[in-house]
């Protein structure tokens, strides 16, 4: 069953792309509120979508700005969390990307 899964979104890309964009709005209201986690939204989005999608690629350097911003922030007070959110980041980076290289080679096999 999940091979003909994984065939079919391989097979029709912009039914692929379109949930990527679905699973990338979620992680953004998930980021939003408090209620809703977002990781999971961005981690499907970036599956489906792929680490070298355009759009993705821009709101990754997006986010990375702003955590340089954060952590360079004229505002001492803003310094603190700007680091601590830029280790969160990296911590996450670190933990997600191997397993994502994983996922998009099988895939690929599929």
């Amino acid at each position: 069953m999940m091979r003909m899964i994984l065939r079919f979104l391989r097979l029709n890309p912009t039914i692929r792309r379109v949930l990527g964009f679905l699973f990338l709005a979620l992680g953004l209201l998930g980021s939003l509120f408090p209620i809703v986690p977002g990781w999971p939204g961005y981690v499907l989005a970036i599956i489906l979508l792929g680490r070298r999608d355009r759009l993705l690629r821009r709101f990754h350097l997006i986010a990375r700005f702003t955590l340089r911003w954060l952590r360079r922030a004229p505002v001492p007070h803003l310094r603190g969390p700007g680091r601590w959110l830029s280790n969160q980041y990296v911590e996450l980076r670190r933990a997600i990307v191997p397993r994502l290289i994983a996922f998009e080679r099988h895939i690929d096999r599929a």
